[in-house]
């Protein structure tokens, strides 16, 4: 069966690149590098669109369950602004991330420093969240909540070294991740078929583990078209057959004008795509490499190899890579 389902996901892959060739450079449509706003706009539009909002009486505290079956639980008694408990509605705002497609199109991509300082690099996730609890427009104080998170929606059964993270966007718009340990306020243990947290962060979470690549390191390096930098495209790395695991290419040169990145993502010999991304109008440009890595290498995307897709394909496509 899933040789099967391998061979038909191939099948509807190479059908969508078909379609996206219909859009591409070569049909005669110049597909002009966008501008800084309009690639940050597609971002914002494509996370607003899985932005789930529910309103909630405080006294009743607050549980939520999500389109994929994440619970999420805040008691009435927790829910409160500048030390008073609060009444009346309250609003929460809720994002669920676990695979890289859907990852790849609002730039919440997997890197992170574990809590010894010194160990970075792509991670797994089983889920990244945004949480958020306002009152009239006002953040709640943190406060201690739970969640209750599907293990079968990254495919795999919960990995009990899975740990809490912490994410927020660096002055370049990139995610950084961070690993809280239950001191500091967030613990993750798996149960049954679940993944179970305990957190008192409203911001981006992750449940995740630092991917373990083995093997000396080789930098490599992302030469992108003419009139494309690191204001109005991204460059990501897909790792085969690893639906929980979108690393990207987080340094630009301005000199060599080609991205790399600074975690040592890549040992010599490993196979994965990377994957260039970025707006035209109202649709993405993307291209891909599938890569073997070697040292000190120069993977070069050129303006022919660019490619206009919709939104769902795009995420389609990075899913089943």
């Amino acid at each position: 069966m899933m040789k099967v389902n391998k061979l038909f996901n191939l099948i509807v892959l190479a059908a969508i690149v078909a379609t996206a060739i219909s859009c591409s450079s070569e049909s005669g449509e110049t597909l002009r590098p966008p501008t800084a706003a309009e690639f940050n706009e597609m971002r914002t539009k494509a996370l607003e669109r899985i932005t789930q909002t529910m309103m909630f009486n405080a006294e009743d505290g607050i549980d939520f369950t999500s389109d994929k079956g994440a619970r999420f639980y805040l008691p009435a008694s927790q829910i409160k602004l500048n030390g008073t408990l609060v009444t009346g509605p309250v609003k929460l705002e809720f994002v669920e991330l676990y695979k890289n497609g859907n990852m790849l199109v609002v730039n919440k991509p997997l890197m992170g420093t574990a809590i010894d300082g010194t160990s970075k690099g792509p991670m797994i996730t089983g889920g990244q969240f945004y949480i958020n609890v306002t009152k009239d427009g006002n953040q709640i104080d943190e406060d201690y909540y739970s969640m209750t998170v599907p293990a079968e929606n990254t495919e795999e059964p919960p990995n009990p070294d899975m740990t809490f993270w912490v994410g927020a966007e660096n002055e370049n718009d990139n995610m950084e991740w961070d690993e809280i340990d239950e001191q500091r306020g967030g613990v993750v243990w798996g149960e049954g078929n679940d993944y179970n947290l305990i957190g008192r962060f409203f911001c981006w979470i992750n449940i995740d583990i630092l991917y373990n690549l083995l093997g000396p390191k080789a930098r490599v390096w992302i030469k992108v078209p003419q009139g494309y930098d690191n204001k109005n495209c991204a460059v990501y790395v897909v790792y085969k057959d690893q639906p929980g695991a979108l690393a990207y290419m987080d340094v630009w040169d301005p000199t060599e004008k080609m991205f790399t990145e600074h975690y040592g993502l890549a040992p010599i010999g490993m196979n994965f795509y990377v994957v260039f991304v970025s707006v035209y109008e109202d649709h993405y440009v993307y291209a891909y490499k599938d890569v073997t890595v070697e040292d000190n290498q120069i993977i070069t995307f050129t303006q022919s190899d660019l490619r206009g897709i919709d939104e769902e394909s795009l995420i389609w496509l990075i899913n089943n890579m």
